[in-house]
């Protein structure tokens, strides 16, 4: 009978093998439940008493179901549909059925099967937990504890039920969370499923060649460590692929295209696409890494944020944006590297911004803040940086450590610059080798990873050709790395340094001047002078707002301290040729030569980018591909893939959003092609991404039903004051969450 004092009653186990032992003697040690164990094979059941794993065997009949409160099912899937027959004679919709088995669509296919539908009082359940070992005496009552159970309830599974099986779950420790079934095979099948398949196909190929003995004679703990799941139930995992036979397929096919490309860099001796993947496949294993570290100490989540856009009539009215942000980071560094009192206007604190701004005053600059986006920085002069008593942290700025790292590398005293997610597992090959060139000494991490020591040395001038694909945060670390030279750096670059950032350096003294014939930028410097100066408007959201107002009809926006100069200059050529209606003021005399621009609706027309084109505008593309969905026509993307692989994933993402909503865009030959459509709308997942999120959110506006960006926190991190433009510009929408 059921003892009335333990929260779960009479708790039947089918199958007392590893998992179903470990969650029996769980429940047991902690007086949960009374466990009954049945079992085909009679010695585990003998064991399983012995042990200490069950109270009770049992058989499933009559006498031992009457009593039962919770069964679990720990068979292997396959067997599901034989033991369910067995269940189903003495089955109450007042008892709890679960298995735990790691494929659900089988599960429930197996339950309709026998009992005509899925009884609502069977929800299936799969922990995220296990051994290579096998057997009841391999039982461990710790084994949940810190790791994921998903539950995969039905439409029509009982509520109550379903909390129960909740409470259960984390009555043995486990972190519990709800999955769509289908969904939950697919991820399974990547993540568990093929690792299994690939280990025991590795080992049995290597076994079976010319050379095996040698192999797994002189084999090291890597092969041990990736082949250890091989040491696995055979039967088990043989009975997996055939219950989860398309996910399977599906995701085994996507591995063997992705190798079939690794064997064909190989072939082709192509370094870069095999680094390109080696570096993209150790961000995601860290990633993953720190999830577990952030799971096993209770780290909490971040906060998801959506974004609802409605359908939008018209944005009307005038609107002065904050500075520039990539300005915003190199004012700040270079008010505090001058000597005297820089005053600077319009500037913006948000964001990555606030950990340079940070920074700076963790060694010792003074920078006092008057009103938004209005301050006064005390300059310490070049060498005037004081030791933090801490480690500089970057925190997950890539702009911070590319511009302070070479002032650090200037300074008198040692530090260490640490940073957080995903900046720590990011190689910065280029920026190390920068500072080599110019003499710093500087060590990382392996993988030329975060953290980085910094220790004083003598900075002599730059005299190459910058390495690699140069970003402007290169080349602008390259000038700041000047600056501690004491002589005449000139190098040249790939990249071209932009006409606001070249006014900028000026402001405070740098004098920059570019040969025209060889591209050589000399770089000199006298005495740093404090400066005051307005930043123009972030070039990003410039054009954001732009396009807001090309694509939705009755709209007229006049934007404010607006620098037409370089990059922002060549994007608007682009759309005015596509039919943009743009009007620009007289300039205003500033250093930016800052002008108002006035946009209305117009009517696109396709446009087409070349690869110099692409790679100019880089920065720009994901709202350069979301304006293309609203234009007549079929625009085109060339040379994408050229560009370091983020530029690539983020319009991996666009494409998905946009064809997930109705869209129509396409890889095709390397070319990215965009056929104009007005998409339907629905969710859009932003992946965490700023400028994707931004895209996503100039995408959504003219949506017939409007859309759902999600993962916006750090969109709403980088422009905070978002909401106050959406409402003075009248764009309609609202935040969640």
């Amino acid at each position: 009978m059921q003892d009335k004092t333990k929260e779960f009653g009479n708790v039947l186990i089918v199958g007392l093998g590893m998992i179903g032992g470990s969650f029996a003697k769980s429940l047991k040690q902690q007086g949960l439940a009374t466990l009954f164990g049945a079992d085909r094979r009679d010695g585990e059941l003998t064991l399983g008493v012995s042990a200490g794993v069950i109270d009770h065997p049992a058989k499933l009949d009559e006498q031992t179901l009457s009593q039962i409160d919770i069964i679990i099912l720990a068979t292997p899937v396959r067997a599901m549909a034989s033991v369910l027959s067995e269940i189903k004679p003495y089955w109450r919709p007042d008892m709890l059925i679960t298995d735990v088995g790691s494929t659900k669509g089988s599960v429930v296919e197996a339950a309709a099967q026998v009992f005509g539908e899925v009884p609502a009082n069977f929800i299936p359940g799969h922990p995220i937990a296990g051994a290579e070992k096998s057997g009841v005496l391999a039982a461990n009552p710790h084994l949940f504890e810190k790791h994921m159970a998903i539950v995969t309830p039905l439409p029509d599974s009982d509520p109550e039920q379903l909390d129960r099986l909740h409470r259960l779950w984390r009555a043995v420790g486990a972190d519990v969370v709800s999955m769509d079934v289908d969904h939950h095979d697919h991820v399974l099948a990547a993540s568990s499923h093929l690792p299994h398949l690939l280990a025991y196909t590795l080992v049995d190929a290597l076994a079976n060649a010319d050379r095996s003995q040698d192999i797994f004679r002189f084999a090291a703990g890597g092969f041990r460590d990736f082949t250890r799941i091989a040491s696995s139930d055979p039967v088990m995992w043989r009975d997996v692929f055939l219950a989860n036979k398309e996910a399977t397929l599906s995701t085994l096919d996507l591995f063997t295209e992705r190798l079939a490309d690794m064997r064909q860099a190989i072939v082709d001796a192509d370094g870069a696409s095999m680094y390109g993947v080696f570096t993209r496949a150790k961000s995601a294993r860290d990633h993953f890494l720190r999830l577990l570290e952030q799971r096993t100490l209770g780290k909490p989540q971040a906060k998801q944020v959506a974004i609802q856009v409605s359908p939008a009539s018209a944005i009307q009215g005038e609107i002065s944006l904050l500075g520039d942000k990539s300005l915003s980071h190199r004012a700040l560094i270079m008010a505090a590297l001058s000597e005297g009192v820089s005053e600077l206007a319009n500037i913006d604190l948000a964001g990555d911004v606030k950990v340079t701004l940070q920074a700076l005053r963790d060694m010792g600059v003074v920078i006092e803040e008057f009103a938004p986006g209005y301050v006064r920085v005390h300059g310490v002069g070049r060498q005037g940086l004081r030791a933090p008593i801490a480690p500089i942290n970057v925190h997950n700025s890539a702009t911070s450590l590319y511009l302070l790292l070479p002032v650090l590398a200037g300074q008198a005293f040692p530090v260490e610059v640490i940073g957080e997610e995903a900046l720590t597992n990011t190689p910065f090959t280029q920026l190390l080798a920068l500072l080599s060139a110019a003499g710093a000494n500087v060590t990382s991490a392996p993988a030329d990873c975060l953290p980085f020591k910094v220790q004083p040395s003598a900075i002599q001038p730059l005299t190459q050709t910058l390495p690699g694909q140069p970003s402007a945060r290169l080349v602008s670390a390259a000038i700041l790395l000047s600056l501690f030279s004491g002589g005449v750096s000139r190098f040249t670059s790939e990249e071209t340094l932009d006409a606001p950032m070249a006014a900028l350096f000026n402001c405070f003294g740098v004098s920059l001047d570019t040969d025209a014939k060889s591209g050589e930028l000399k770089v000199e410097s006298g005495c740093l002078k404090g400066a005051s100066l307005t930043l123009p408007a972030d070039a990003q959201q410039v054009v954001w707002v732009a396009l807001l107002a090309t694509l939705l009809p009755g709209s007229n926006v006049k934007l404010t301290g607006v620098a037409p100069e370089g990059r922002l200059a060549a994007l608007f050529a682009v759309l005015e040729g596509a039919g943009m209606k743009l009007h620009w003021s007289e300039s205003v005399e500033s250093v930016f030569a800052a002008r108002s621009l006035t946009v209305s609706f117009a009517k696109l027309q396709a446009w087409s980018l070349d690869t110099q084109q692409v790679r100019l505008l880089r920065g720009f593309l994901p709202l350069l591909t979301a304006a293309a969905v609203y234009a007549e026509g079929t625009s085109q993307f060339e040379g994408i893939a050229h560009l370091p692989y983020f530029y690539e994933d983020r319009i991996t993402t666009l494409i998905d959003g946009v064809n997930h909503v109705g869209g129509a865009c396409e890889w095709h030959a390397g070319t990215l092609f965009v056929q104009g459509r007005t998409p339907e709308g629905g969710d859009l997942d932003s992946a965490g991404n700023d400028l994707v999120a931004l895209a996503f959110l100039l995408l959504s506006s003219r949506c017939r039903s409007g859309a759902t960006v999600r993962d916006c926190q750090n969109l709403l991190e980088q422009i905070p004051n978002l909401e106050e433009i959406a409402a003075q510009l009248g764009l309609k929408g609202s935040v969640d969450g």
